[in-house]
């Protein structure tokens, strides 16, 4: 019924593997990850960095990201927040400025400004603050590509002879004086 013997397993050591046994992992699953600021965990200070975060602990300062912020629901969270995406679950009181969107979900408190071309506001939330919904991506013409009228340099006198004259081109000179 019980055995003393180790069972020998059939599969070779992961350093044995030749390369085309072994999982291929591409450079863009090995940096896409989550960072996750639990329930009990309090930070204060700046967080940055390009990864997705979930917070559901408490945060003072600044939150900087390349990528995704999600405010969970026993979140509070009193700092600005730069992002693609903000989702707001729990507690906000700062400004929020995004580059795509902003959602504030059912439950979702925000006290502070936010500024993005994309705002949602679900049944059963709350915002106190003002809205910009501006494109963030900002289109400019490049300077040599405005056409501008250069300011004259000189300045020519009209030397045209007025109808008058003409008519009276054939009386001498001092009558026309």
């Amino acid at each position: 019924m019980f055995s003393t013997k180790k069972s020998e397993s059939n599969t070779a050591p992961a350093s044995n593997l030749d390369e085309n046994t072994r999982p291929v992992i591409s450079n863009e699953q090995k940096t896409q990850s989550k960072t996750v600021i639990s329930k009990e965990c309090h930070i204060k200070g700046n967080i940055s960095g390009n990864d997705d975060i979930s917070i559901f602990g408490t945060v003072e300062g600044t939150i900087k990201l390349n990528n995704a912020v999600t405010i969970e629901k026993s979140a509070k969270v009193t700092a600005d927040i730069f992002a693609n995406v903000v989702n707001i679950n729990g507690n906000v009181e700062g400004n929020i400025t995004a580059n795509e969107k902003i959602i504030i979900t059912d439950g979702g408190n925000v006290t502070g400004d936010m500024s993005a071309p994309k705002i949602i506001l679900k049944d059963g939330s709350y915002f106190k603050g003002n809205v910009s919904m501006q494109d963030t991506k900002v289109r400019t013409t490049p300077v040599n590509a405005i056409k501008s009228t250069p300011a004259p340099t000189n300045t020519i006198k009209n030397t045209t002879t007025p109808t008058s004259a003409i008519k009276d081109a054939k009386t001498p000179m001092n009558k026309l004086v």
